[in-house]
This record gives structure tokens, sequence and C-alpha cells, in this order.
């Protein structure tokens, strides 16, 4: 075969094309005319897909120099299957769009796989000048003692006194609040007997694998969330919660059990795609004429997860690791992995890595971790650093709404410690104002499915921070001038946990306040494809000028917004603008006035202005003045 190619998969042979698109009609048509390159897609499509010959979807290729090509089947049904065609680094094919590949062992428990996680290990702690040294550090207050490799696994709760070493932390989903409930846990009253052992045949599947790693790679030992904190005491949960940090940026390395969605799925699945879908080989010609093999590997990566990587960057085993992993959508685990200098994935897929230095896997060799994750580097755009954090970690499900602000605690320790500044409920001091520019996520800015958003049922955060409400939360990032200036921010943290939930907060402002009024008159088309509230300016010289769409924080399961009423009014505190073509957008919070105080009010949400003039025309009559919301 060469590498000829046809009007449908030409994009294959163009370098300057990483994603092309054609449909099954159209592959099939080309198969009948003969052409190779078509020949051998349709080959592998139909080891994923038996009866492609009955379909009538689109098929993506998603191509990059040196690494295997994506294949992407999308029917009219919804239903989707991913496919890698690779071939061998020693026989490539005459296709440049064929990348190498290795094969991934049938079994991640294998020898070869421990041998593969040794020299990633080795090569980091010996070779990778950005990586930390693996020197032994000082243990977390609590810790598993599994003995050594040599002895059989005798396991009990170790609580350290001033002791170094290195250790393992495991990274995992709990699962259902049902599973969750069943899991094995240290508690007040099993406290004392876990010092003497922990029963090795009531530890869940991942945490008996957890086991197996950490012991074959030749550590002592391993801490587990559910183990080494005492479960049902509030005050050892909140101290604990605030050393996250510690926790795993002092870890050896951390094992993600990326692929389990619960305890009883564990770090060695036996579903990996190599052994139960199978790898195909396909004859074809090699380079100078010599025969050769292509490989179609189905993969359980989602479809979702392969469109938002970044193809020009790097593959989607180079540049994140665990992608579209139960694990990864979990809010706990965010931070766990954001802080870990080592991680070790055991992925439905294969085994990956990931450090400062290099992401790895076992079907692809090193590459440049572009992510790096090291909060003490970010010099530069701080506050959108963390702004991007937020965005990424609240699109993540939490079991329970409560851990909105501790679930992420472990960052902010480290942040604070990096960055010299003052934790405010969710935002940081020298952030403001500009990350009080956050809004509920709407359909049109995540890919993820809508979720209602509502307050805490009992006071949480002030409504100025994202904290006050559940579900995912987006910034806007643009660059801007601001005229609005703080005066003063404080919060009282309502546990020994400063970076967890508060018991008041509330921030000072200067700025301009405009009178405006809030309306459910639909009569505008909406740029977000739904019913949205309408304001007008309701300043006397004004004529009920129309603003914008409120964007409010709180929206139901109906798409109902329980915090705007008709016809009442709101007030609008500008924060900052840009010019766009000859008009200017201001970014304003929408206020509620509280009654029972004076110049004081709650969020309810955010508004964008596009005043067709200047900011002195758009302030004009408008004084400043000073407010505080709470």
């Amino acid at each position: 075969m060469s590498e000829s190619t046809c009007e449908v998969c030409w994009g294959l042979n163009a370098s300057d094309t990483d994603r092309i698109y054609f449909e099954i009609e159209d592959l099939t048509a080309s198969v009948k005319d003969g052409c190779a390159s078509c020949i051998l897609l349709w080959k592998a499509l139909e080891h994923a897909i038996p009866n492609l010959s009955q379909e009538d979807g689109r098929v993506d290729l998603l191509q990059d120099d040196g690494t295997p090509l994506e294949v992407i089947y999308l029917n009219h049904e919804g239903s989707r299957k991913l496919l890698d065609i690779y071939c061998h680094l020693d026989s490539p094919t005459s296709c440049s769009w064929i990348g190498p590949s290795t094969e991934v062992s049938i079994d991640s428990s294998s020898d070869e796989c421990f041998a593969l996680a040794e020299r990633w290990i080795n090569d980091c702690i010996t070779e990778h000048e950005r990586c930390a040294d693996g020197e032994p550090k000082l243990l977390p207050t609590r810790v598993i003692d599994i003995g050594v490799a040599e002895q059989p696994p005798r396991l009990r709760l170790h609580i350290p006194q001033n002791e170094s070493a290195r250790y393992v932390a495991l990274s995992h989903c709990w699962g259902s609040p049902e599973k969750a409930a069943r899991t094995i846990k240290m508690t007040a009253d099993n406290l004392s007997q876990f010092q003497t052992e922990i029963p090795w045949i009531k530890l869940t599947k991942t945490f008996q694998d957890a086991v197996i790693i950490t012991r074959r790679l030749g550590i002592r030992y391993l801490w587990i969330d559910s183990l080494c904190i005492i479960q049902g005491d509030a005050q050892d949960w909140a101290i604990e919660a605030s050393k996250m940090t510690t926790v795993y940026a002092s870890a050896f390395f951390v094992i993600a059990a990326s692929g389990a969605t619960d305890g009883d799925g564990g770090c060695f699945l036996g579903s990996r795609a190599a052994s139960v879908e199978g790898v195909l080989p396909i004859e074809c010609s090699g380079v100078g004429g010599r025969k050769s093999t292509a490989y179609a590997r189905r993969v359980r990566r989602s479809y979702e997860d392969s469109r938002r990587i970044t193809r020009s960057a790097q593959s989607v085993h180079g540049w994140m690791t665990g992608l579209g992993q139960p694990l990864e959508k979990r809010a706990w685990t965010y931070q766990e992995e954001k802080l870990a200098n080592r991680i070790l994935y055991y992925t439905q897929d294969e085994l990956q890595w990931r450090c400062a230095t290099f992401n790895a896997c076992e079907c692809s060799p090193p590459s440049v971790n572009i992510l790096a994750h090291d909060l003490s580097r970010t010099q530069d755009g701080n506050s959108e650093v963390w702004c991007r954090m937020v965005l990424g970690y609240t699109q993540r499900e939490l079991t329970y709404i409560s851990d909105r602000l501790p679930a992420l605690s472990g960052i902010a320790t480290g942040w604070e410690l990096s960055e010299n500044d003052t934790f405010c409920a969710g935002l940081w001091r020298r952030g403001l104002p500009r990350q009080l520019l956050w809004m509920r996520s709407h359909e049109m800015e995540t890919s993820i499915p809508f979720i209602s958003s509502k307050r805490h049922p009992e006071y949480y955060a002030p409504t100025w921070s994202w904290a006050s409400i559940t579900g995912a939360v987006d910034f806007i990032l643009d660059r801007l001038e601001f005229h609005a200036r703080i005066v003063d921010c404080e919060t009282e943290p309502s546990t020994t946990n400063r970076f967890g939930p508060v018991k008041s907060g509330h921030i000072t402002l200067m700025g301009f306040l405009i009178p405006v009024k809030a309306s459910m008159n639909w009569d505008c088309k909406s740029i977000w494809s739904k019913k949205m509230p309408r304001v007008t300016d309701n300043r006397p010289d004004r004529n009920n000028q129309y603003l914008g769409e409120l964007l409010p924080d709180i929206e139901t399961e109906t798409h109902e917004y329980p915090e705007i009423e008709e016809e009442k009014c709101y007030h609008i505190l500008a924060l900052g603008h840009n010019s766009v073509d000859t008009w200017i957008s201001i970014k304003s919070l929408v206020l509620r006035q509280v009654q029972s105080t004076p110049n004081a009010y709650t969020r309810v949400g955010l508004l964008e202005v596009r005043h067709d003039g200047t900011l002195k025309t758009f302030f004009s009559d408008t004084q400043e003045c000073r407010i505080t919301i709470l």
C-alpha cells in the first residue's frame, strides 16, 4: 500500500491539518473505488463496529506527528467508538499518518507494568532537575505501616513521632454514599485496634491493590484518607483537611485509582481495552517496499475528552494523564492531582505517569509536561491562574456540598505560602476586584450537562464568593480597566480550617452604584439560547434604557430564578470595563439592598452592559459611593 489518498481522506497527508471528518457513506464509496488508505480505515473501524456497513454515522480523525491516529466514530443515535491506529517503531508503515506506539500490557499488575513504573520513578529521581529529589519527608499525622515486601503483609496504623520516611498517598473515588458507608474507616472507636492491626479482608479492592503497589515498589508507608483521618470527628477532619498540601506534596508518589468508580473497582482493572477488545493487526506496506503491519486498538477514552484535548500541543497521553477517567470527575481528587509531585495512574486503558518533567504511558514514549503544576512557579497572571483552577475544580462532583471549600483547602494552603496572599472565602485579597467577576457556568461556557445552582442550606460563604452557591462557575478574564476600589475584605472561618466555610464575611468597595430593574419580559433574543431576565436603567433620566441580560447566580432545575423578582429594584456595581470597536463593555455585579442595614447589599448575579458611548456619559450624574456586600 502506498501513501495514496482520495477526496475522502486527503487530509491525512496534509501537514497543516490535524483533524478531518467524513461520513460513513463517503468512506464506503471510497473503499469500493479501491483507496488503500480508506480500506485500512474501514478494517480498523470494523474491528470496533462489526455492522459497519449498516451504519450511517460520521468519522473524525485526529492526527499529530509521531503519535497514533485517533479515530472517533459517531452515529446519529449518539453512540461513539474510539480507536487508535498505530504501528511499531521498528516497523514503520508507508503511511506517515500512522504514528508509532508500543503494546499495552493485558494486566496492569504484571511484572512488565511494575518494571515500567520502577523505571519511571528511578528516572525521575535521578535525572529530572525540575522534580522533587525523593528524599524522606516528615510523615503525616497518621500512616499505614504495610511492612516490607520480604514479609507477609500485616497492616497497622502508625502514629509517627516527628519521623521522616518515604510514603505513598492514594487518590481514589469513594463511590456513592451507600458504597462509602460500607468502606472500612478509622474512627475514634477503632483507632486503638487499628494500631495493632487493620484487617486485610475488610479492605476494599482499591485499598488492597494500593498496598500491593506500594510494597512492590519498595515503600513501607501508605496514606489513605479514610484510614488516616478520624471519620466522624469534625475537628480532626478540619485539621487534617487543611494539611492536604503537605500530605500530597510530600508523598514520594501518589497512586491514582483513576479507572475505578468506587472501592470495588481497584487499581488492577480486569477489563482493560487490550484484554477485552483485543488489538487487530492489519497488513500493509512498509517503508522501502517492505511489508509492515498497522494495528487498531480500542480505547475507553470518551468522545468529549478527545474533543477537549489540544492535539497541536501534545497527544492525549502527552499533556494530561488520567483524562476522562472516573477519578477525574471527583472534586476532592482535583487538589490531590495538582499537589502531587509524581502520580502513577491506573486507568481503564493503561498505566500512566506524570511528574513535573514528563508525562508517560505504556503505549507512548515520555513527553514533556507542558502543564507543570507547581504553584510556586506562577509568577505572572496569578489571579487568572486561580480563576482557571476554580473553573476546573467546580466542574467536578461533590457528594456533600459542605465540602466545597475544604476540598480545595490543600491548594489554598500552598497558594498562601507561595503568594503571601490572604484567603477570602474562595477568593484572594490581591485578586480583587478581578475575582469578583465569577458567574454560574451556563451551557455556552461549559461542556458539562446543565446542573442547577442554589445557595447552601445554612450560611456558608458571603454572596460575593463563588463558594456561596453550588455547581460549576466561570470567570470573566477579559483585560479590563477596573474603577471599583476595594476598601476592606474580612471573613471569619467557622472551623479550625482557615480555608473552609465561614461564619460571616463582608467586602467594602468604592464604586459607581446604579439603580436598575429586572424584568421577566422576554421580547429580546437571548444570547444564552434560553430566557434570561432583562435589566433596564432605573435612573430618572434614562427612560428605562435596556442594559443587558442578567446572569442570575441561582437557577433551579426548571430554569427559574428565585432570587430575581419581577419589576423589583436592584442595583449594579460597575467593577471594570474594556473597549470593543465603537462601544464599551461594562462588567457589573447585580446587587439587592439589605433593608435592615444601610448601604449593605447581597449579590444576586452578573451583568455585562454594552454602552454605545463613553464611560463618562454612562456614569454622568452618578456619584461614587461606599457600599458593603455581605
